[in-house]
């Protein structure tokens, strides 16, 4: 039977590698950390227009009434009232407990639509 040849020692030179290399990394992202950002020179532009982002507050009742920022809105009328969102609004949904759960996923589907990510649903703390 042949005998197992004995390890005498670990190799530690690929250990020694990946630990300089998490060195380096570390180094150059604390740099930016230390900072607190990035310093980026943007270009310029003539046709600079800054865009605010707007919050609209999307309020559905029992009896299937829909509200925009607290103004009656008709449920065909929504999609159109909608369009003047953009990705960075933010949109809250109020809907009344006892409202359907079709009118709450009409609304939900009109914003994912419109591509709007920031929905916050409206609830009150229970005690």
């Amino acid at each position: 039977m042949r005998a197992l040849k004995k390890i005498e020692g670990i190799n530690v030179v690929p250990l020694i590698d990946i630990m300089l290399v998490l060195l380096a990394i570390i180094l150059t992202i604390s740099s930016f950390i230390a900072l607190g950002k990035i310093d980026i020179t943007l270009p310029q532009a003539q046709s600079h227009t800054k865009v605010d982002p707007k919050f609209f507050e999307i309020g559905i009742s029992a009896d299937h009434q829909f509200y925009i920022n607290a103004e009656a809105v008709l449920k065909t009328e929504l999609a159109s009232k909608l369009d003047v969102l953009t990705k960075n609004d933010t949109v809250a949904i109020s809907a009344d407990k006892a409202a359907a759960y079709e009118d709450f996923i009409y609304v939900i589907d009109l914003l994912k639509l419109r591509e709007i990510e920031k929905i916050s649903m409206v609830v009150n703390k229970h005690e």
